[in-house]
């Protein structure tokens, strides 16, 4: 759906040249819900802006469904982005304008049929829920409404791919969650490929099938969530996602064990079968469950008191339970 491969962009200002991006290569298969996530200043605003060309590229390439997005200009790139919808962190509408005209204006724009206007911009309204806010004014409206009426809008022309930049920072966590999921509803109801920047880890968690982490506009680490969180390859990963680690615990006084639950096993009394079954002493000195794409998640670092036969043992009767143990 989108290929993005060698993605560089660079920006200069006098004799100061920053590098947003630095090769960035990303594949966003249809249907995805996509997070691209990193701190302030990592890249996302670029990269967003290069994947619907508001901003050119210095070099590497952009396909969207088989188009070379960095190819088209005029007419063609109108038409091309008509496929690609928009949601805004501070909701971008037009607030002269009624809720059902803001959601209009897209199809105004392209001199559709007023009748095809109304039949799409009712079935919008009922979709996110605001079919009794049609006459009403922006001003008239909370955060999370205007931001449902900033979805409708960007669904206005049917389009392939939804990108969404921020678009929950500026509410609070009670609408963050509705509108979470409102967004996947949408995208799994109308087909939508979705593509979530933002900095807020517990909308990746929530909502995205696949991730990618930003740092110094390069992706650090990529994959499916849940195995990015409980799989990270890379030390910078454990420290974005805030992964339990040893670092700031006391010496172990056995071997030190990183168990991370997941497939099912957290809700399982896996530990004290471990020392049933081994005799074992075992000590825990933290933990954490979470919740990500609605499966249980969670850690826990322990002290195992075992010589390295039984705690061999150990690790292999834990990985048949699919709990995922590092040594420290």
């Amino acid at each position: 759906m989108i290929q993005i491969h060698a993605l560089t962009k660079v920006y200069s200002k006098g004799d100061q040249i920053v590098k947003a991006l630095d090769g960035i290569d990303l594949h966003i298969e249809k249907g995805d819900i996509y997070g691209i996530i990193g701190l302030s200043g990592a890249g996302k605003s670029s990269l967003v802006r290069c994947i619907n060309r508001i901003e050119d590229p210095t070099s590497g390439s952009v396909i969207i469904g088989g188009t070379d997005m960095l190819s088209l200009s005029g007419k063609p790139l109108r038409q091309a982005r008509q496929k690609i919808g928009m949601i805004f962190q501070n909701f971008n509408l037009l607030s002269s304008k009624t809720i059902y005209e803001n959601i209009a204006f897209p199809l105004k724009l392209l001199k559709m049929d007023a009748a095809d206007i109304h039949e799409r911009v009712m079935f919008l309204l009922e979709k996110v829920e605001l079919t009794d806010k049609a006459h009403a004014y922006p001003i008239n409206l909370s955060g999370g409404q205007k931001q449902r009426v900033g979805i409708a809008r960007a669904l206005a022309n049917a389009p392939e791919i939804l990108l969404c930049d921020e678009a929950t920072s500026a509410l609070d966590p009670k609408t963050t969650k509705q509108i979470l999921d409102l967004l996947k509803r949408v995208a799994e109801e109308l087909g939508v490929t979705l593509v979530v920047i933002t900095h807020e880890m517990e909308v990746i968690k929530a909502i995205c099938n696949k991730v990618a982490i930003l740092e110094a506009g390069k992706v650090i680490e990529s994959g499916f969530t849940l195995d990015v969180f409980t799989r990270p390859t890379r030390e910078e990963t454990r420290h974005f996602i805030g992964e339990i680690t040893p670092s700031n615990t006391r010496p172990p006084i056995g071997n030190r064990l990183l168990l991370i639950f997941a497939k099912g096993s957290a809700n399982a009394p896996i530990l004290s079968h471990i020392i049933q079954t081994f005799g074992v002493e075992i000590n825990i000195l933290s933990g954490q469950i979470e919740y990500i794409q609605g499966e249980t998640v969670g850690r826990l670092l322990i002290d195992v008191i075992a010589d390295s036969p039984t705690l061999s043992a150990i690790r292999d009767a834990l990985h048949q339970q699919n709990v995922i143990s590092e040594v420290f």
